[in-house]
């Protein structure tokens, strides 16, 4: 069975993500500033992230998407999350998620985080391109991609329904290649 690689940078730590999360992910996917952008109603119950952290597991066990939890090494706490799913292993491609708590926006974390995610995706996943779909309102999150050399490519008209409201979304990609260019 796969098991979920540790990866650390100056401030960050990735690991996956436990039962010991589960009062932090409650908190995260309740908060209506991080689900605004996420596309996703919140959650009602804290069984409800008790069941994500099983799920994450057995996605794991499937060879299927995987999510870290995103630690301060400072403080030991966790303060978001980010993975992958929507793979597709015949075309070699997958998309990104990604989620910070409110405190933490604008301090470069995201960027920092997910640029050990690309790199495994890249090198140990044989991912050759990566997606993020992207609401054109987080203009944020659109700049965490982009200084990471994701590319636009066009708008996905309706794309997500949350809270029974239809959002377009942007489609960003990121090639091996271009990875493999700039890192």
């Amino acid at each position: 069975m796969e098991k979920y690689p540790v990866f650390e940078t100056e401030r960050i730590l990735l690991r996956q993500i436990t039962l010991q999360d589960v009062d932090f992910l409650y908190g995260l996917y309740t908060s209506g500033d991080v689900l605004r952008y996420f596309g996703m109603s919140p959650i009602d119950s804290r069984e409800v992230a008790v069941s994500m952290v099983d799920n994450y597991e057995k996605h794991l066990e499937s060879g299927g998407p995987m999510r870290w939890a995103i630690v301060e090494k400072h403080s030991n706490k966790m303060i978001g999350t980010c993975g992958f799913h929507g793979i597709s292993k015949a075309y070699k491609r997958c998309e990104i998620g990604y989620d910070l708590s409110p405190d933490h926006w604008g301090k470069g974390i995201m960027g920092e985080a997910l640029s050990p995610l690309l790199s495994y995706l890249f090198a140990d996943k044989g991912m050759n391109r990566v997606g993020a779909v992207i609401v054109p309102y987080n203009k944020a999150s659109s700049r965490v991609v982009e200084k990471l050399g994701f590319k636009q490519e066009g708008l996905l008209r309706e794309y997500i329904l949350q809270d029974d409201q239809v959002y377009d979304a942007y489609m960003y990609s990121l090639l091996k290649k271009e990875w493999l260019s700039e890192f």
